[in-house]
């Protein structure tokens, strides 16, 4: 008997790891950051500015409990999302575009210099324009905030294993 009841706890114990609930930040219907109990982290609360930080020991519809303090959802102005975001992206944004731009005009230049189409370029006048718009496109892209300000566009949700905003 005592083999049974060991084999179906054995057997239910996977369920239990299901049980973890997660902290997400929405906007539009799509995750912009998350954050798991046990993690560690930093925010600002309206009142005061006052900043504050933990661990998250415990996860419940509209506050949380971390290793400082019980923070309500609602008292929490920005969020450090610096290690919780994806990768910056290249390809989307005026800053994709102006830094993508000028790889782009680069390379035809030179492709059109290899043809014999145009001259060499010999000045470093006809290189600045180029450089500068991918400078400007890679500060647009890779320079971003580390704080996360929540309104009514951006909100902290709480979700279970059943949610579509979970992530394993």
């Amino acid at each position: 008997m005592k083999v049974f009841f060991l084999g179906v706890a054995f057997l239910l114990l996977p369920l239990l790891l299901f049980s973890q609930k997660q902290l997400v930040v929405l906007k539009n219907g799509h995750v912009r950051a998350l954050f798991k109990e046990g993690e560690y982290l930093r925010f600002v609360l309206k009142k005061g500015h006052r900043h504050a930080e933990g661990h998250i020991v415990e996860l419940n519809s509209f506050s949380m409990i971390t290793s400082n303090d019980t923070v309500q959802f609602k008292d929490i102005l920005k969020i450090d999302i610096r290690k919780h975001r994806g990768p910056a992206r290249t390809s989307s944004g005026i800053g994709g575009l102006l830094f993508l731009g000028g790889i782009v005009y680069l390379a035809v230049d030179q492709l059109n210099v290899a043809a014999g189409i145009n001259a060499q370029n010999s000045t470093p006048a006809e290189w600045l324009v180029p450089l500068a718009v991918i400078g400007v496109g890679a500060a647009m892209i890779f320079i971003r905030p580390r704080y996360l300000q929540l309104n009514g566009i951006q909100y902290l949700q709480t979700v279970d294993y059943t949610s579509p905003f979970y992530e394993h």
